[in-house]
């Protein structure tokens, strides 16, 4: 039996698409999101640090590096399964933890499932792309 191994390169297109997903998301929440947050787009505007995007590009290459190795373990063998796996990983890690952390700092629920939201979507494309795109040693 072939072992299943990291597909490098289909952690790079998840870590690109990990990027784009929640930059259409928050464009598109946009408004509700500075609402919730009680910011303004003076503020938004004068806030251009490239350090959260960097510090973005970085996560998301951990999160899709440690989901294409524990699909190795698993093993995961279709890109529905993947999508699955992703979705529970988004749901239950994610969308959960920002919830009740959202919830002791007095946080509207719904800017939780805008922030919540974004990840699921990220995770279940992630699985997919993992569970459809394995490599073989």
């Amino acid at each position: 039996m072939r072992k299943q191994s990291v597909n490098l390169w289909a952690v790079l297109v998840c870590v690109v698409i990990g990027q784009i997903i929640p930059a259409l998301w928050y464009n598109f929440f946009s408004e509700q999101w500075i609402a919730l947050n009680g910011f303004n787009k003076q503020q938004l505007e004068a806030a251009t640090s490239p350090v959260p995007y960097l510090a973005s590009i970085v996560s998301t290459s951990f999160m899709a590096y440690s989901v294409a190795w524990v699909f190795t373990k698993i093993p995961i063998k279709s890109g529905f399964t993947g999508f699955l796996v992703g979705l529970l990983f988004g749901i239950v890690f994610i969308l959960f933890e920002t919830i009740v952390k959202d919830m002791f700092s007095m946080r509207p629920l719904e800017l939780s499932l805008i922030n919540g939201g974004v990840s699921i979507v990220v995770y279940s494309i992630t699985g997919f792309i993992l569970g459809f795109w394995r490599k073989y040693e």
